[in-house]
């Protein structure tokens, strides 16, 4: 095999790779670890930033339980299933991938090393690659983890029932698409191919140079072959190969990890495994998280607000005014992208002058409002993130200070054939940050005579509703999110090319399917030369907003209060721009 790109030590550049999911906040990755690789700070202090707020809490001790006050359930506990920052950052705890991201807060450096793999390895083309496993790595029933568990866990999670998460190995990898799972068709893929025990290689159906980033999403997670009956199964009965698994679980109650004594530290570069277990409360008000979270009596000193539930806005000024409180408080990192989607199957959202009025109508400023203010949002006016090298900013919707411009909206309509006004019905996920963004832009459409019903959906049911199109209504609010891998391919790809569309785990909600976008995204892909693809997905994000299948809202930093006694915590751009669950412990695990 050609050996176009070998890491031996396993470590690649944030700059090129990442994977993304749907945001779980207002929605596709520790410090200090075990042998000090996991990539955060080495300090037992805590580190403010200049509005003196957390950058990072302190170095934990070994010992304890974290305990998570949540307000929102798991979609799932199969890696294959769910795709929101929150579960996928519980995942961490429970699974661990071929590869996988460290991130110091202090440097803002992310690098992808070696998880299960020690190394890779490609053909010139990048269209081959070979994986191989380090040794002394296991499942939580002690058995040792293969290169077959790793094919297995992958065909599992391209059965149709599973296929609701991350999809990028079912996109690059040969076969996958038409492939129906390995319950289905136990003959597998012969694109993946297990080369022996500790080596695996997969071939792909095109070039894909940032592929060793791909395999750290959740659906690659590997499961013993013959522990696994059917496809439901791991939902019910997790199987761990990460430092936790899973002791007991109520749905919509508590979630309950404790250590996995087959998980061995010294071949974990990710996760330090400072806590002896982790206790998640479900279905907690927003309100009353808080309200503890500040209070901080008994055994709340070792508690943080997950990450479906950041600080409420109506809560800041109490925040910033009491800089004890400030300094237990993560700031998050903007790697999510609120905005509305358009449902172009249904008329007259299939009119592009209507979309574009639309856009027009909406007033930003009210949404980041709606957000919590300047502190936790910012406008968005398109698709890429602003750090996205290649990255043209640009605004084809302009209007003054960002507050909408109502009267060239109402004017489209009528030029339209709209003049008597439009009734929508948006989806909106139950969650408070979400809902005034939606009634923020509910009252600017009704400023120029369109009607709004929101239609407000359980959170842990959202994207499974949204994502399916038989299901979906004409408007939705949600966000798209990269975890490291700042590039048009993850963050555009996936919501505005034709092929994506599909029957369910469906991320282009608009149902963008067009000719030109669809081969612009083609011809990106192949790209082996990442400064001349960057700029292609640059003109492709202006391509897109010139059809306007969505509207950009806000680009999201939202606040994370953790109790005193809490160590390790900080905001992780490979956990969405969350605390990163692995890092977190306890300052002395002797308190209550």
């Amino acid at each position: 095999m050609n050996k176009a790109t070998r890491l031996t030590t396993s470590v690649l550049s944030v700059a090129a790779l990442g994977f993304v999911a749907a945001c779980g906040n207002g929605g596709e990755s520790g410090p200090q670890g075990n042998g000090g690789a996991s990539g955060g700070p080495d300090s037992s202090e805590v580190i403010l930033d200049d509005n003196g707020f957390a950058l990072y809490t302190g170095d934990p001790q070994q010992g304890g339980t974290v305990t998570v006050l949540g307000g929102v359930d798991f979609r799932s506990l199969d890696p294959a299933v769910g795709n929101d920052g929150n579960v996928n950052n519980l995942y961490q705890l429970i699974y661990r991938y071929l590869t996988q991201y460290t991130y110091n807060p202090e440097t803002e450096e992310m690098e992808l090393v070696g998880d299960l793999a020690e190394d890779w390895e490609s053909n010139d083309e990048a269209t081959e690659w070979t994986f191989t496993l380090k040794e002394g790595i296991h499942f939580e029933d002690g058995s040792p983890i293969t290169a077959e568990d790793v094919k297995f866990g992958i065909e599992r999670a391209f059965d149709p029932s599973l296929a609701i998460g991350s999809d990028y190995l079912k996109t690059y990898i040969d076969g996958a698409r038409e492939y129906n799972g390995i319950f289905e068709e136990p003959e597998g893929l012969d694109s993946i191919i297990v080369e022996d025990e500790r080596t695996i290689t997969f071939r792909l159906d095109q070039p894909v140079a940032s592929f060793p980033a791909i395999v750290a999403t959740p659906p690659g997670a590997p499961f013993p072959a013959d522990q696994v009956d059917s496809p439901a199964q791991i939902a019910d009965a997790p199987i761990a190969s990460g430092p936790y698994k899973v002791a007991s679980y109520r749905e919509g109650d508590v979630l309950e990890l404790e250590r996995n004594e087959h998980w061995d530290p010294e071949t974990d570069p990710i996760r330090p495994g400072h806590a002896d277990a982790y206790e998640f409360l479900l279905s907690l008000d927003s309100s009353t998280i808080d309200q503890r979270m500040m209070a901080q009596q008994g055994s709340d000193v070792n508690a943080i607000s997950s990450s479906t539930n950041p600080l409420q806005a109506a809560n800041l000024a109490q925040v910033q005014q009491n800089p004890e409180l400030a300094e237990r408080t993560v700031r998050g990192l903007p790697t999510c992208t609120t905005y509305l989607g358009f449902n172009m199957t249904k008329e007259p959202l299939d009119n592009l002058e209507v979309r574009q009025a639309l856009t027009y109508a909406v007033d930003k400023q009210s949404v980041v409002n709606a957000s919590g203010g300047p502190l936790l949002a910012e406008v968005a006016h398109e698709m890429l993130l602003p750090a996205v090298p290649g990255r043209e900013e640009f605004n084809l919707y302009e209007s003054e200070e960002d507050r909408g411009d109502k009267e060239r909206a109402q004017q489209m309509l009528e030029d339209a054939g709209y003049a008597d006004g439009l009734s929508f019905t948006m989806d909106v996920r139950n969650l408070p940050v979400w809902q005034a963004q939606a009634e923020s832009v509910q009252q600017a459409f009704s400023e120029i005579g369109v009607d709004v019903t929101l239609n407000v959906i359980d959170a842990a049911n959202y994207y499974e509703t949204i994502q399916n199109p038989s299901q979906q209504n004409d408007l939705a609010i949600t966000g798209w999110c990269t975890s490291g891998w700042y590039s048009g391919q993850p963050l555009l790809e996936p919501l505005f090319h034709g092929e994506r569309i599909s029957d369910s785990g469906n991320n282009n909600l608009a149902q963008l399917d067009d000719e030109d976008i669809n081969a612009a995204f083609d011809e990106a892909g192949v790209m082996t030369d990442l400064d001349e693809q960057n700029a292609a997905y640059s003109d492709i994000n202006r391509m897109i907003m010139e059809q306007a299948p969505v509207v950009p809202l806000v680009r999201q930093t939202n606040l994370q209060m953790v109790g005193e006694n809490i160590g390790g915590a900080y905001a992780h751009p490979s956990r969405t721009g969350y605390i990163d669950y692995n890092g977190l412990g306890l300052l002395e695990p002797g308190e209550q």
